[in-house]
């Protein structure tokens, strides 16, 4: 089992990378800046088409492995030109590996929704409740918002870029297009098989921090209101 790396979510580096600009290195924001950023006011539901969010994970060694995560649903919700509330949920009974095949594959699949990581069974969903997003120029922010994984909860600020384009198969409709990538410290969501920051004298190591890259489409929706789920 050794050989069976953690590698939880995220989100992805390869999926951002090809987005022009970083949300690290936003330029100030000027007047004409924050006109262009006004998103359309609005309710919208992600799209089953578009959403795409990976994690990538690393022994100490720099040895590792990547995988997706399956969104079940999300909306989330524009009020004056900016996202203020919604919400994503994840089954994590769908967590898959990537970068291997064959019985490799499904091992480190079973692995990870077993009680040394996700322990699907008693926490099948994850769900990500998305606080606001506030806007650096026109197109980047950042994303605050509070996961609830493996029963527990953490606060996260993730850099994001936002825009409205059109979208893909919609026939004309302009949704909004919301990339970004950030550390999740799987440790603070209890998850610490095989930490060196809490187990001492390991054979080998798994880093605390998975990137999760993610890229997600919200079309726009005719209902008066973003129904979060009770469990948020």
């Amino acid at each position: 089992m050794k050989s069976l790396l953690f590698p939880a979510m995220v989100f992805a580096v390869v999926l951002v990378s090809c987005e022009a600009g970083s949300p690290e290195h936003a330029a100030p924001t000027s007047n004409a800046d924050a006109a262009a950023s006004a998103l359309s006011d609005g309710n919208y539901v992600i799209t089953k088409v578009t959403p795409e969010v990976t994690w990538a994970a690393e022994k100490l060694t720099g040895e590792g492995h990547s995988g997706k995560l399956h969104v079940d649903a999300g909306k989330f919700k524009v009020t004056g030109g900016a996202i203020n509330e919604g919400f994503v949920s994840f089954d994590m009974t769908q967590i898959s590996v990537t970068d291997l095949t064959g019985e490799s594959k499904d091992n480190l699949e079973g692995h990870l929704k077993s009680g040394d990581f996700f322990n699907v069974e008693v926490h099948p969903t994850a769900n990500l409740k998305v606080n606001g997003v506030t806007m650096s120029d026109a197109s980047n922010g950042t994303l605050a918002c509070t996961l609830s994984m493996n029963g527990v909860d953490a606060d996260y600020e993730i850099p994001v870029q936002v825009k409205e384009s059109e979208v893909p198969g919609g026939q004309g409709v302009t949704g909004i297009s919301i990339v970004g990538k950030f550390a999740l410290d799987r440790t603070k969501h209890g998850i610490k098989y095989q930490s060196g920051t809490f187990f001492d004298n390991l054979d080998w190591a798994i880093k605390d921090d998975v990137m999760v890259g993610f890229r997600i489409m919200g079309t726009p929706m005719n209902t008066s209101s973003v129904q979060v789920p009770q469990n948020f």
